[in-house]
């Protein structure tokens, strides 16, 4: 059991007698409420820093998820663009029998694709090949 202690307290005489209508022991409600003004602040200031702590870890994981979207798009983007050059490639090496690497250089630049990425696809394919054209 808690060490009380009585003390004596100057309260106003109409709020002792509302209290002591609405509380069974008034004496029990004044130390609740000291608990709570002395106590309650750290509590409440734990709880804050905490929340901040909270945002901040999600601002950070809706970061790096943006970031991870965007790495999608760009590797969905690359794949779309690699298989527009190779359908390119085919219709060039159907005409002809073989392709320009120039050309082909060229083709890469324009849509943003690995120029060896393509150039080993070619040469798994058995697709011919030749510098200029």
């Amino acid at each position: 059991m808690p060490n009380k202690q009585r003390v004596q307290l100057t309260i106003d005489c109409d709020i002792l007698a509302a209290a002591k209508d609405k509380y069974p022991s008034v004496s029990h409600r004044v130390n609740e409420l000291l608990a709570m003004d002395m106590y309650g602040s750290d509590e409440k200031d734990e709880l804050v820093q905490r929340l901040h702590q909270l945002k901040l870890e999600e601002k950070s994981i809706t970061k790096r998820i943006c970031e991870l979207e965007k790495q999608e798009v760009v590797i969905k983007e690359s794949q779309s663009n690699v298989e527009a050059v190779m359908e390119w490639v085919k219709e060039i090496y159907l005409r002809n029998g073989f392709i320009g690497l120039n050309k082909l250089q060229k083709e890469c630049k324009r849509k943003s694709v690995s120029f060896e990425e393509v150039k080993q696809i070619l040469d798994n394919e058995g697709i011919a090949y030749v510098n200029f054209s």
